[in-house]
């Protein structure tokens, strides 16, 4: 009931998980994961420490995203710095990027046995932090030719209607993002820069805004709502 989609790399996975099996409250119900939108701090610990043991990790070290392209090397536990980005190559410690429209993605290299996750917004989309996440990622010893990149649900392109002066800006640093002149898709721009960066890629096709196990932030306008998470872990 957590899990929403899993994917084996040997001693690697990449987990996305659901918006149920937790126990937070309307309307963070249940497996909110975090703990800056106004949920009870208990309940979300209780709700990490149930992905822990679905992960099968030591412990988790949370992405705290703020939109923009900062990555950061994850070493321990709890709530990572602000920022966009994690790498890993600490056995046991597993990654969260979390999101509730906005596209997580991990990339992994089950041979060099390095991860990272991310979390991509129009904004970071436009400021490419996939090849910032992607540098930190070599540099911490991943070789692209032997890395796959995951991207878990977002919000699709028919759903994500937006001004017409933000679809422009697309025009020139990521056109695969346009799906037309008020709508953006931005699982599409994110899979393109990292297919051009010469990963394979995989994508969990699920809507945040059409599907109910998914938490959306414009699905309920802006209002409260939880945070759900795509997870990574050296096993």
């Amino acid at each position: 009931m957590l899990e929403l989609a899993k994917f084996d790399f040997g001693s690697l996975t990449v987990t996305a998980l659901s918006r149920n099996g937790g126990v937070s409250k309307f309307p963070y119900d249940t497996l909110n994961l975090s703990s800056r939108v106004g949920d009870q701090p208990e309940a979300v610990a209780s709700n990490l420490t149930k992905v822990q043991r679905l992960i099968r990790a030591d412990s988790l070290a949370v992405l705290q995203a703020e939109h923009g392209v900062k990555v950061h090397q994850a070493t321990r536990a709890g709530e990572a710095a602000p920022g966009d980005g994690l790498v890993c190559t600490k056995p046991g410690l597993g990654i969260i990027a979390l999101s509730a429209d906005c596209v997580p993605f991990a990339l992994v290299d089950p041979i060099a046995k390095v991860i990272a996750v991310g979390h991509a917004g129009w904004r970071g989309v436009l400021a490419d932090l996939m090849s910032q996440l992607s540098k930190s990622f070599v540099k911490s010893g991943g070789d692209i030719s032997q890395s796959t990149a995951i991207l878990g649900p977002a919000i699709c392109g028919s759903c994500y209607e937006v001004p017409k002066d933000r679809v422009k800006l697309f025009k020139k640093s990521n056109p695969d993002a346009i799906l037309d002149k008020t709508h953006l898709d931005i699982s599409a721009g994110v899979r393109a820069k990292l297919n051009e960066l010469g990963y394979k890629t995989n994508q969990v096709l699920a809507c945040t805004y059409e599907e109910t196990k998914l938490f959306s932030y414009r699905r309920v306008g802006g209002g409260p709502t939880g945070r759900t998470g795509l997870a990574a872990v050296i096993k």
